[in-house]
């Protein structure tokens, strides 16, 4: 059976699952903040929840949903608890990739309709020494969010031969009964993401768990059987990075929620105001400030509807829209990152005290925001260069 688009009718069902597990998130965040990892039981209700199965095609039996549905929930997800948000994108985003792969990788990993859950990172790649049938693996990968849920790690490497000469580049899949997890996440936020370092020591991985890249990521060869549905064409980093900006909407959207509901109660000291909401000025930033992350939103499912309609089409998008996405990615993020540091204004020094909930919220948006993805810097310039014919741009074509 061939799969031309959405899903759409599975996409509402899985928005409203994300929107009705917010309490609980809300209520467990603390604790995964003092575990620094997800709790086992709310994993398990992702699982039954069926949000894995978003990543997957529906060749596999998957949803086949598309990356706008994948970044409402997990803005639905990150309202509730921006580390759940945040796990949630990487897992469906690194298994994304897996199912890209050749015919033998996709068979092994998604088999009789199981639903894998796949960790991973990419710098600094690893190595994979070719030997007969497969690859001797050694690596270190940090920031693996997930990991300690993950059945699966896939890892940046390079391929070398026997004299150590560079032959290739891609990704290789490794289950994570064969790794070490190394405890490395002590951050200020994003404290429950479990994002560890995961550690390969002379693995031995046969040839059919290997994903080439050097001839472009998601590239499909002549007389593949396992392609043909829209994810099978979406461009590969401005998924990742959209999608990745649904949990940073959402914990943006959870901060204003909660300092709005404290301004009906708290004063402004050394003044006449007994309500923070009854200042004129207080009124008029709160409506800037809720205007800047609507903006932000929609400069999101901008990005999400080019990548949907690339992959429903199988058109790429062209370099011109890949760095449009990446600039526009980056006013998102400035954006959201400047509307927490205004709320934190209206919220007073005494939001940031550890045991409220507003201080570990704008923590873990300060600190998703500064993923290596959504630098703004970095994405005005490439944009910049896009758009005054600059070449060569600053990164290559696929991380655009």
């Amino acid at each position: 059976m061939k799969f031309t688009d959405y899903n759409l009718a599975a996409e509402k069902e899985l928005i409203g699952r994300a929107r009705e597990l917010q309490p609980l998130l809300r209520s467990k965040g603390p604790e995964f903040d003092a575990n620094r990892r997800i709790s086992a039981d709310v994993f398990r209700e992702l699982t039954d929840a069926g949000f894995w199965k978003m990543a997957s095609p529906r060749r596999w039996d998957g949803y086949g949903t598309s990356a706008s549905a994948m970044a409402r929930v997990g803005a639905e997800l990150g309202k509730g608890d921006a580390s759940v948000g945040w796990v949630y994108t990487v897992l469906h985003g690194t298994t994304w990739i897996a199912s890209l792969g050749p015919d033998e990788l996709q068979e092994e990993i998604f088999a009789n309709g199981h639903h894998p859950t796949i960790c991973g990172a990419a710098t600094p790649p690893g190595t994979a020494r070719l030997v007969e049938g497969g690859y001797i693996v050694n690596g270190r990968w940090a920031y693996c969010s997930g990991s300690r849920h993950a059945e699966w790690g896939g890892f940046a490497v390079k391929v070398l031969n026997d004299k150590d000469e560079q032959v290739g580049f891609g990704n290789i899949y490794i289950p994570m009964a064969d790794m070490a997890i190394e405890d490395t996440w002590f951050m200020v936020g994003m404290k429950g993401t479990g994002s560890e370092t995961c550690v390969v020591k002379d693995v031995f991985v046969p040839k059919n768990r290997f994903m080439d890249f050097t001839k472009g990521i998601g590239n499909h060869p002549d007389g593949k059987k396992y392609v043909g549905e829209p994810s099978d064409y979406w461009p590969f980093m401005p998924f990742l990075r959209a999608t990745a900006h649904g949990m940073v909407i959402g914990a943006a959207q959870a901060l204003f929620e909660e300092v709005t509901r404290a301004s009906h109660n708290r004063p402004i000291v050394y003044t006449t105001y007994a309500k923070q909401s009854e200042s004129a000025v207080v009124q008029a930033e709160f409506g800037r400030i809720a205007a800047s992350v609507e903006a932000a939103r929609l400069l999101v499912e901008k990005s999400c509807g080019l990548i949907d309609v690339s992959g429903a089409t199988r058109v790429p998008m062209t370099p011109q829209e890949r760095a449009m996405s990446k600039g526009e990615g980056s006013f998102t993020i400035d954006l959201l990152a400047k509307a927490g540091h205004d709320l934190m204004f209206l919220a007073g020094s005494g939001a940031f005290s550890d045991e409220k909930a507003v201080s570990r919220i704008w923590r873990d948006l300060n600190v998703g925001a500064r993923h290596t993805a959504n630098l703004p810097y970095v994405g005005y310039e490439i944009f910049g260069k896009s758009l005054l014919g600059v070449e060569p741009n600053i990164s290559a074509p696929d991380f655009i």
